[in-house]
């Protein structure tokens, strides 16, 4: 079955005998599917940024992360789970890596390939014939996946791939760990969608990538480490333009987080009087709950229990038993005038 796909989709290599070292540098050649969502702002967890910084090759591959593994252990049986739930579909592991035609930047991993045969009814919406897509994934809550949606991350991943594959529609199956069950999505080819998302991978591929130009940051928290994982330290830099007012627009973001704190805790305190006044009696123990209009109100003493580090260092035990971690400490100071 899969000879008679590789006949109409030529532009292919095979991965079967790559080692994972040649399979991601391959890939770092290119844009796939789980760059489209980060590359079009859809994704939590990757931006234009972080592609960028990880097709250059700007940050050393990490070990492969759990959620990688367990992705990659549970491939083989959610395609199986998706054979017995649909047994007139063909599906199959596909170990080839496709390359598009029209846009040959554009590349697919794809975790299966899909023979309908004749025309299928799914549900009252869906009809599929021909070829299709398989991907599988897993998910520890399932969030994001409700009763008709996916992910936009994974929406646009498979549409991804059907743009290279030149494919109608996709089958796409989670299993969720926290309910032992594995839920199944057809998704069918979005043509604008598919305009927008070739639009924007081309922009990111001619004018970030090939010119190296680094891509603006969004704000997500994998930016930030990407960024600290490739610095090491240095002597003394004298910054650009550009780089200065980013410095001046981060003191003076800080000055104002700062000024409304303070503004908060006076609220706070203005609060917490005005409430004092309106107890009736003496309480026997803090805890108030208020109305003011659309806003509730609640205040009440919360038990904290810290160890005594005073009494473990005095019993000799504190440096037997404490734990030391490192982080990045970033400040931007402003020099003072005179």
């Amino acid at each position: 079955m899969i000879d008679e796909f590789l006949k109409q989709c030529p532009n292919h290599i095979s991965t079967a005998e790559m080692t994972n070292g040649e399979w991601l540098a391959k890939r770092r050649e290119g844009i796939g599917g789980s760059d489209a969502g980060a590359i079009m702002g859809l994704s939590n967890y990757g931006s234009p940024l972080t592609v960028y910084l990880q097709k250059k090759g700007l940050i050393e591959n990490k070990k492969e992360s759990v959620a990688a593994r367990r992705g990659t252990i549970l491939e083989p049986y959610i395609r199986q789970i998706a054979r017995e739930e649909y047994p007139n579909l063909q599906i199959e592991e596909v170990p080839y890596m496709f390359f598009s035609e029209e846009n040959p930047f554009m590349l697919a991993n794809i975790d299966g390939l899909i023979w309908a045969g004749a025309s299928l009814e799914i549900n009252d919406k869906t009809v599929i014939d021909g070829w299709g897509g398989f991907e599988a994934k897993s998910s520890k809550t399932g969030y994001g996946f409700g009763d008709d949606e996916v992910p936009d991350s994974y929406y646009a991943q498979v549409q991804h791939y059907m743009e290279v594959l030149h494919l109608k529609w996709f089958l796409l199956s989670v299993y969720i760990l926290e309910t032992e069950e594995v839920k199944h999505y057809f998704i069918m080819r979005n043509q604008e969608f598919i305009d927008k998302m070739i639009s924007q991978e081309k922009d990111f591929w001619e004018n970030n990538y090939l010119k190296e130009v680094i891509p603006a940051a969004v704000g997500l928290e994998s930016e930030e480490d990407m960024i600290t994982g490739m610095f090491e330290g240095s002597e003394p830099l004298v910054l650009d333009d550009t780089l200065r007012d980013f410095c001046g627009e981060y003191v003076s973001i800080n000055r104002q987080i700062k000024e409304l704190e303070e503004k908060k805790q006076a609220v706070k305190v203005n609060l917490m009087e005005g409430i004092v006044q309106n107890v009736k009696g003496k309480p026997t123990e803090r805890k108030v709950s208020a109305l003011a209009g659309p806003y509730s109100v609640s205040w009440i003493t919360v038990e904290r229990r810290d160890v005594d580090r005073d009494a473990l260092k005095k019993a000799g035990l504190y440096d037997q038993y404490v734990k030391v971690s490192c982080y990045d400490r970033f400040t931007v100071t402003e020099k003072k005038a005179g």
